[in-house]
């Protein structure tokens, strides 16, 4: 029987501490009702220092870690999240020559089409309130802390995955 791989253990770590950072410290940092998503910033960060797959692997299980905390329907987060995180690792590895501001960019940009794809299909699920006026409050909040926080959550990533294929940034 093979054992559990390191990266996967690490990055099981950073959900749970992504997910213990959201409940205690990102909820209360309100603005205008919005607050930063710290499980949203660790999918698009995995997806930015390691690629499309790393990315939608690990948004899925920062998705699933979030439909645990929400009253949402249940497997909304971890298909959305899902999709913010294969995208950051397309666009980023799409990429001639990446740069500190570009990856912000393309993070925050993930992260807009991540809360939209999850208002747009918590809408088509029942939950009506979740398209309107608020919701370009809220992208504005979770673009804004998702590229500031991105960069401290890709160094995490890249913590998580130094045991991982060596060879992935050759061929990116």
């Amino acid at each position: 029987m093979n054992p559990v791989p390191r990266t996967v253990v690490r990055y099981a770590l950073l959900i749970v501490t992504a997910a213990v950072l959201q409940k205690a410290l990102f909820s209360q940092l309100r603005i205008d009702g919005a607050v930063p998503d710290a499980l949203l910033v660790l999918a698009v960060a995995a997806g930015v220092v390691s690629g499309t797959e790393r990315g939608a692997t690990v948004g899925f299980c920062s998705g699933l870690a979030l439909d645990l905390m929400v009253t949402t329907p249940f497997g909304l987060g971890a298909v959305c999240y899902l999709a913010a995180g294969a995208l950051a690792g397309a666009l980023e590895t799409a990429m001639v020559r990446s740069a500190r501001w570009l990856t912000m960019v393309i993070a925050a940009l993930s992260a807009v089409f991540g809360v939209g794809m999850f208002a747009l299909l918590g809408t088509l699920l029942g939950q009506a309130q979740m398209l309107g006026r608020h919701l370009l409050v809220v992208m504005a909040v979770v673009a804004v802390s998702t590229a500031v926080l991105v960069l401290p959550f890709a160094r995490a990533c890249r913590w998580a995955d130094k045991d991982a294929d060596r060879l992935r940034p050759a061929l990116r």
